[in-house]
């Protein structure tokens, strides 16, 4: 199969999951609303396309900005690319390596758990990776786009709770990769240095010092074994 095939099958096999994807894309562009400019949350989209850390950054966006706290907060949430892209390498040794880098950026969660199970049953080389993440990718924007065309329909999103979507993305997404009891102790960790954060130093950096506690927790929880 070649790399063609193998991309053409991951955008058809990637559609469902992109249409997902768009339905986040649409609440991210009403969102950014009072918060961003339009060439702000093009780019954004463009640029940076990572869901999940654009919402948390709509969150944290205030003035003054506060960088280093987006910086962070991003680099944490998105540690987890770092395994996702060390679990394709042995796909991707007898690949061409730019192919290969360049696919990197288009890698998404779901996408890259698709293509782990095709890459595992040979049924698929790299191009099945960037064929999954160039659909989410075109939803993502024209969704975000979309998104941001009727905010400007809704002077203000607050009214009718729109904003309380930034707290249920976050559920969906928790309750999603929930394993089990395991998790609990990570969790409860979490919760209470937010909470201590919050009550003691304020602002936003409860995010923060929750994602460290939780990650520390999770990785000495980690079954090295």
């Amino acid at each position: 199969m070649t790399n063609f095939e193998s991309f053409r099958k991951g955008m058809i096999m990637g559609l469902p999951l992109a249409v997902g994807v768009g339905t986040y894309g649409v609440v991210y562009g009403i969102l950014t609303q009072n918060v961003l400019t339009t060439p702000e949350t093009i780019l954004s989209c463009l640029i940076v396309y990572a869901g999940v850390s654009q919402i948390l950054a709509l969150d944290l966006w205030q003035h003054p900005l506060p960088v280093y706290m987006i910086i962070l907060s991003t680099f944490i949430i998105n540690l987890r690319h770092m395994l996702m892209s060390a679990s394709v390498y042995p796909y991707a040794l007898n690949e061409n390596r730019w192919l290969s880098y360049f696919t990197m950026f288009f890698m998404v969660d779901e996408g890259w758990a698709l293509s782990m199970g095709e890459f595992r049953k040979g049924t698929a080389r790299i191009g099945f990776l960037l064929g999954t993440g160039v659909i989410n990718y075109i939803f993502w924007v024209t969704a975000a786009m979309a998104g941001r065309t009727m905010g400007a329909l809704i002077p203000s999103p607050e009214a009718i709770g729109i904003d309380f979507t930034l707290t249920a993305v976050f559920l969906t997404i928790g309750a999603g990769s929930f394993r089990g009891r395991k998790d609990i102790p990570i969790i409860l960790t979490a919760f209470i240095f937010a909470v201590i954060t919050y009550q003691f130093v304020g602002g936003k950096w409860y995010i923060l010092a929750g994602g460290i506690a939780g990650g520390l927790a999770g990785w000495l929880s980690y079954d090295r074994s």
